[in-house]
């Protein structure tokens, strides 16, 4: 008999190399107006098969709080709006469960989905990744999108995701600081065209086939770092979800190997970055 996964703490995320990040809220008819919150789960793993994210053996859970308005941007402007997401080291409630998989064209009017409960909403809560309302990145060079990692017990800021915005506004970047405002990691797909343009991939196992990584690098060298205990490069990496996710409820997954010098606050910090990503780059494309 397989033995349940442990619950993805602070101190179990020192201990973990990789998970998938996996959006949990189907998004199946929700166009226009119609833009309740995104909630994900993540689980210790190194790929992604498809199918029902509530299927997978959870062993974390972020849900999104956005009002009626920041949620409208979704349809345009996703990485305009002014968001917080909730960490939990536990599992979806049964009661969102449902929500997320059968209410379809529903718009979210409060802060929080509508089946999550008060207790549900403040139980295992290790982190926060939030931001303020600010430009929309590729469209000018200020203000710019963010996520600030907060501890949930201190409020503490424990890291920050920055979208970069340079000369190469074709290549999207982000870079990673620490609490102190140290720059750790700098987030960016390998290029071409003398770092034009995205270099384009094929091939890759599972669901990572023809996706474009986007490389954990040393922010001054950008050379990449590694992870897995040295096995492979530490990234952030959209996958092929299955054709049902991909197609209908518009579900994306990651998978996400982080650098083996992180501590569980950047790692935690690098899960805020991964959701700052696909705001910034799918989301929009999602819900259209």
């Amino acid at each position: 008999m397989s033995k349940a996964p442990s619950a993805m703490t602070m101190d179990r995320l020192g201990d973990t190399k990789q998970i998938i990040l996996a959006q949990s809220t189907s998004q199946c008819c929700r166009m226009g107006m119609c833009q309740p919150s995104i909630n994900w789960v993540a689980r210790e793993a190194d790929n992604y098969d498809g199918g029902n994210p509530h299927a997978l053996a959870q062993q974390a859970w972020i849900h999104e709080e956005s009002t009626f308005l920041m949620r409208c941007f979704s349809a345009c402007l996703p990485g305009c709006r002014a968001v917080k997401y909730v960490q939990h080291s536990s599992t979806v409630p049964e009661s969102v469960v449902k929500s997320e998989d059968y209410k379809w064209c529903t718009c979210q009017c409060d802060e929080t989905p509508e089946a999550l409960s008060e207790e549900d909403r403040n139980k295992d809560v290790i982190a926060t990744h939030e931001k303020d309302q600010t430009c929309a990145g590729g469209i000018c060079c200020c203000y710019l999108p963010y996520l600030e990692t907060k501890d949930a017990s201190s409020g503490k800021l424990i890291g920050k995701t920055q979208y970069v915005c340079d000369g190469w506004i074709f290549v999207p970047k982000f870079d990673v600081y620490d609490g102190n405002g140290e720059k750790k990691y700098r987030l960016r797909p390998d290029t071409c065209v003398g770092g034009c343009c995205v270099m384009c991939r094929c091939g890759g196992p599972k669901g990572k086939c023809c996706k474009v990584p986007y490389i954990i690098r040393d922010p001054n060298t950008f050379e990449p770092i590694k992870g897995n205990a040295g096995q492979k490069k530490a990234q952030t990496t959209r996958l092929f979800s299955g054709w049902a996710n991909e197609c209908c409820t518009k579900r994306n997954a990651y998978h996400l190997v982080f650098p083996d010098d992180a501590t569980p606050e950047l790692k935690t910090t690098l899960i805020g970055s991964t959701i700052l990503i696909d705001v910034q780059m799918e989301e929009q494309d999602d819900n259209n």
